[in-house]
């Protein structure tokens, strides 16, 4: 009986062992990963928007990670999108004050590298600017349909969501 129940028991220590070390490891990053994170995102902000101070605001949407507001009253919002891959489209999309596209920034794209990366094009995210309706929006890119149509479906909630925040 007891030959029986040292297997177990020794695989009972190790598997204990092997959860508190992970515990340890991340609770010893997770601060390092947070601020790399939000240093990301705020590199990203500068990248597409230009320098300035963006506001993360305390406002809330279905599908929104964060909202940002700059100081000439930019609504930035961020929002991560099926693609090809599953949360595979990070961007952030800029709202102006009109309520139209202002820009967006792709901080990260899983998508199928030199197919679906093709949304990452700075000309064409540039086709988006002004856009005030999914009617406005660019193509589809050939072979790269469901990166596009993810991005179109992030943009279309970006505008949704300023619409909603100005009504109120």
């Amino acid at each position: 009986m007891k030959e029986k129940l040292l297997p177990s028991a020794v695989l009972t220590i190790v598997c204990a062992v092997v959860c508190g070390l992970l515990a340890a490891a991340n609770a010893a990053t997770h601060d390092k990963i947070v601020q790399a994170e939000a240093d990301k995102v705020q590199k990203s902000l500068v990248r597409c928007f230009g320098e300035g101070t963006y506001t993360p605001l305390e406002t809330a949407f279905e599908g929104v990670t964060a909202v940002y507001e700059s100081t000439d009253g930019l609504q930035i919002y961020d929002i991560t999108a099926d693609g090809y891959s599953k949360g595979g489209i990070r961007a952030l999309i800029g709202i102006a004050q009109d309520g139209s596209i202002a820009g967006i920034g792709i901080v990260s794209c899983g998508e199928t590298a030199g197919v679906g990366t093709k949304i990452t094009d700075p000309a064409y995210l540039a086709q988006f600017d002004g856009a005030r309706t999914a009617e406005d929006f660019p193509d589809a890119i050939s072979r790269a349909t469901f990166s596009s149509k993810g991005l179109q479906s992030a943009v279309s909630l970006a505008l949704q969501c300023a619409e909603r925040r100005n009504d109120t």
